[in-house]
């Protein structure tokens, strides 16, 4: 009977460990990375910082022009914006006067700065460019988001005087969580070299302080390798032992996670943001924006990009985010597909056709605004 018994727990133990390894190669080849919580975070020894932005003492962010990371075809000019000149007011009245077109001043993220079609010649700023009514200023800075859109229009829209202002809205990630605080000195991201961009702002309840900036590359990297993964230097030996192992690190890394959340939470129980304050700081930027336009005496027009799983919600995003921009017009286009986006994560962006189709959207918009006509525009 002992024997049988014996043999009985082997079996079951045989079985529970061809389980377990079947499970950690499938969970592997699902893209799940051993040892840490963010799968596209990649602990390494010797990682290699590729510096791509430069924040000014007002806390915007520009381009660095040196930078590995550019974007095929990318010039970057002394404001450290992608432009051909020099976003300066003689410059721009240069531009105006030489080519006859209006001066369209267009801020955003990524999608402005040109990702991610062949090259930057075929992205929808360049593209209205190239048309025949207006020449472009490109504040497109990719990670950035609308506290950053209200810096650019603070200090270059009363500066430089375009004809007009866009503002793009991605709504992949461009809805604040928090009321972001500005970090003059500090970029927003820090690239590394075949690993994610590492955000400039610690989670709260991971860092316990509030809205804390990584001053440093090597700041933020050594957060997210004692936050969020097991190889960190504050790990002992059986917490890098875990690291190994999907199930167990991601487990025991999850765990860890929710207690400081909790911890967090019970030290600061007013803090609580619910949707209606989330929708009312992006808001608040976008709101900042128009009065800095209006004051100019500066028409704006303020544009949504959908993300590419909601991108056929069409017409129906209208109803889906009238919270966040309340009594500001805005236009969003319903035509778009997924077969315009180079992916179906937030990640991604237009690809060539998709770019052709936002600037058909946006000039559109754009005719409309300096024609005498006063038909309401129908969103396209």
């Amino acid at each position: 009977m002992k024997s049988s018994a014996k043999d009985l727990l082997k079996k079951q133990l045989l079985l529970f460990f061809g389980l377990f390894i079947l499970a950690e190669i499938v969970l592997r080849l699902c893209g799940m990375r051993a040892g840490t919580l963010l799968n596209d975070f990649k602990p390494e020894a010797h990682p290699i910082y590729q510096a791509r932005f430069l924040s000014d003492r007002s806390g915007i962010n520009h381009i660095l022009a040196s930078n590995e990371l550019l974007m095929a075809g990318s010039v970057i000019n002394r404001q450290g914006f992608r432009g051909s000149f020099n976003y300066t007011p003689h410059a721009v009245d240069s531009v105006r006067k030489a080519s006859g077109k209006e001066i369209v001043m267009i801020i955003g993220d990524s999608f402005v700065e040109g990702c991610c079609p062949d090259s930057v010649y075929h992205s929808f700023p360049d593209i209205i460019d190239r048309s025949n009514d207006y020449r472009v200023l490109n504040f497109g800075v990719a990670g950035t988001d609308p506290v950053q859109y209200e810096l650019v229009a603070r200090h270059y829209v009363p500066a430089l005087k375009p004809d007009h202002v866009v503002v793009t809205f991605y709504f992949g990630n461009d809805i604040l969580q928090y009321q972001r605080t500005p970090s003059p000195g500090v970029p927003l991201f820090f690239p590394f070299k075949n690993n994610k961009w590492l955000f400039g702002v610690a989670p709260n309840d991971l860092s316990q302080k509030l809205n804390y900036n990584l001053k440093t590359a090597d700041e933020a990297y050594t957060f997210y390798m004692n936050h969020y993964t097991l190889g960190g230097s504050n790990r002992n030996v059986l917490e890098k032992a875990l690291g190994y192992s999907v199930i167990f690190s991601k487990i025991y890394l999850y765990i860890e996670y929710s207690i400081a959340k909790r911890r967090w939470q019970q030290k600061n129980p007013g803090m609580h943001i619910d949707e209606s304050q989330i929708n009312q700081i992006s808001y608040n930027n976008l709101n900042n924006i128009r009065r800095v336009c209006d004051s100019c005496h500066i028409p704006l027009t303020i544009v949504g990009i959908p993300s590419p799983k909601e991108c056929e919600e069409g017409v129906l995003l209208k109803t889906k985010y009238k919270d966040i921009f309340k009594d500001i017009p805005w236009h969003v286009p319903s035509y778009l597909t997924a077969d315009d986006y180079d992916g179906m994560s937030d990640a991604n962006h237009f690809n060539n056709q998709g770019h052709q189709k936002y600037a058909v959207f946006l000039k559109t918009i754009l005719d409309h605004s300096r024609s005498t006509s006063k038909t309401p525009l129908a969103d396209e």
